[in-house]
């Protein structure tokens, strides 16, 4: 079962189209049927920094068999696709690994992470963030776009990835009934576009695609607590208002019991470190480049 993230967005707006004749088209495929048994550079820092430490297949061509044909898409850039993979490895699962150790990330995290250099949109305008099939593979999209920068690492990459990564740990170890009760009667399912920010957090949601389901909600409120300062929380809990804030609060207190009963994680050294390796990768602390 594919599970998927979204932002609104109009497709039109941020993509030009040009018609091309025959004599435009280049016969080359961008998908790659067979992949070549040599390995470059990337290949093999792939190798030795995903596969074999964490069992993870980063997967960056356009193979046919990978991608998702109800989008039309690009392949990823190569060197986009490189910064990437160092950005994920050190901001995500070395991440966990300093929170709650090696044994831990490599038994959970998915095991095949593809990447897509262009968007994919929906016919309602929404913009696919990240595509989770079974918590076994995890799709982002947007590579070409990459920048470095805080705000769009979070918002098109790593809020997603924590998000998918809170329902596998929901899925091998359930978390307290009782949050699906908090909100009851209140999630809007895939009507949840329709929502504003504010209207969201007033009605106790952290966001509008947390108004679709209640195991989407619980994921939003980890994804974005993890992802986000205690500046900006507290920020959003003004927004909310008292009654806003109280059942978000709610629902966060869920979720810190759940991660520290359960897998032995205090969610507030989790959220620091977090911030701590992202302002590495911004401010230029890591080497994003070098394939050793």
């Amino acid at each position: 079962m594919k599970k998927y993230l979204y932002i609104l967005g109009i497709a039109a707006s941020l993509l030009n189209f040009t018609s091309c004749s025959e004599d435009d088209l280049d016969p080359k495929s961008i998908f790659e049927d067979q992949p070549t048994s040599e390995q470059n550079d990337f290949d093999k820092w792939i190798l030795a920094n995903y596969t074999m430490p964490y069992n993870i297949a980063l997967k960056y061509h356009m193979e046919d068999i990978e991608s998702n044909h109800d989008y039309t898409l690009a392949p990823a850039d190569y060197d986009k696709s490189v910064k990437l993979a160092h950005i994920v490895k050190y901001a995500w699962l070395e991440t966990y690994d300093e929170v709650a150790g090696i044994d831990f990330t490599r038994q959970y995290v998915p095991k095949v992470l593809h990447l897509v250099g262009s968007a994919a949109y929906e016919d309602n305008g929404t913009m696919v963030l990240g595509t989770a099939e079974g918590g076994l593979k995890v799709t982002l999209y947007l590579v070409n776009n990459l920048k470095i920068d805080a705000d769009f690492l979070n918002e098109y990459y790593f809020k997603t990835m924590h998000h998918e990564f809170a329902h596998i740990l929901h899925q091998t170890k359930s978390y307290d009934p009782d949050y699906d009760r908090i909100s009851e009667g209140l999630y809007v399912s895939g009507d949840w576009y329709l929502e504003s920010d504010e209207d969201a957090l007033a009605s106790g949601f952290i966001s509008p695609y947390a108004m679709s389901e209640p195991r989407e909600d619980i994921a939003e409120v980890t994804s974005i607590y993890i992802t986000n300062t205690a500046e900006y929380w507290a920020k959003q809990m003004e927004t909310a208002g008292t009654k806003g804030a109280e059942i978000i609060n709610q629902k966060l207190t869920i979720v810190k019991n759940y991660m520290q009963t359960a897998w032995n994680i205090d969610m507030d050294e989790l959220r620091d470190v977090v911030q701590r390796r992202m302002s590495d990768v911004v401010t230029g602390e890591i080497d994003l480049e070098t394939l050793k």
